[in-house]
């Protein structure tokens, strides 16, 4: 099962001018070579660890996973950002594995048939070049309401998608796709910075196949860095999926100025 991560920010859609050419270049590339691998694993269905900005979740209600199992998922519009309103195709029959198979293993994931995806969703997958007609099955991962679902248990979701992926007999060819982070602040002050360090020092674990130490910080941690920054748990639930697969580093920009933003890719390449 091929494997990738990226970072989202809408920075680089509303606005690329910002970036310097080789910032623009770089990130493009990157996108370009994820985007070649998945569609040369030739995949039917990409299950997407991802998170959302107050589109689908509320504070009235914020489960800590939520599995899209609809024939077809809109998109919410997003013109400040410059992106089309591209609704995906689903894959409810696949989706619906996930969700039994997950109760199956423990888990309660909430599921929906009208997930709408936001700039979260659209953006990675507009900038990969993924078919109109590929199927998407978004899981989302709460990282807005506290309490969030641990960075373990988001290891071991990922995981345990992995399995039943692998079980099912669907026959679909299957990749998944992290999308978030990594360090950042949204709808607060500072805004314009990040954690170099601390996007180094996780994407240096997940090379290194240490996914203990990167799910050992504390939530208080992540927020004093960036309540943004709480988007890595779908990085770790993508290195949980790609078991105990290394990724390569695709893409590593410290910071954007411009974007104000690190960008970073990763691929753990089908086994």
């Amino acid at each position: 099962m091929l494997v990738a991560a990226t970072v989202h920010f809408p920075y680089m859609t509303a606005w690329p001018e910002r970036a310097s050419a080789g910032h623009r270049a770089a990130t493009e590339a990157g996108f370009r070579r994820l985007g070649q691998a998945i569609a040369d694993a030739g995949i039917d269905t990409l299950v997407v660890f991802t998170s959302e900005h107050i589109v689908n979740l509320q504070p009235r209600m914020a489960p800590p996973f939520v599995v899209g199992v609809g024939e077809r998922h809109a998109a919410f519009p997003e013109p400040q950002f410059k992106l089309a309103p591209q609704a995906r195709p689903g894959d409810p029959a696949l989706a619906q594995e996930i969700v039994s198979g997950l109760y199956a293993r423990g888990f309660d994931p909430a599921h929906s048939i009208e997930l709408r995806l936001d700039h979260g969703t659209t953006l990675p997958l507009a900038q990969l070049g993924i078919a109109p007609d590929a199927a998407v099955i978004p899981v989302i991962i709460n990282s807005l309401f506290a309490p969030l679902p641990p960075l373990a248990r988001c290891r071991a979701l990922g995981g345990a998608v992995a399995d039943i992926v692998g079980r099912s007999a669907l026959g679909r060819r299957v990749g998944v796709l992290a999308t978030g982070g990594l360090s950042h602040i949204v709808g607060a002050p500072g805004m314009e910075r990040n954690d170099p360090d601390f996007d180094a020092d996780f994407v240096q674990a997940l090379v290194a196949g240490e996914l203990e130490r990167a799910c050992a910080y504390p939530d208080a941690m992540l927020d004093r860095i960036g309540n943004g920054t709480h988007e890595i748990r779908n990085w770790v639930a993508a290195a949980g999926a790609a078991q105990a697969r290394r990724p390569t580093v695709v893409t590593s920009i410290a910071y954007a100025p411009g974007w104000d933003s690190g960008v970073h890719q990763l691929l753990w390449e089908a086994a």
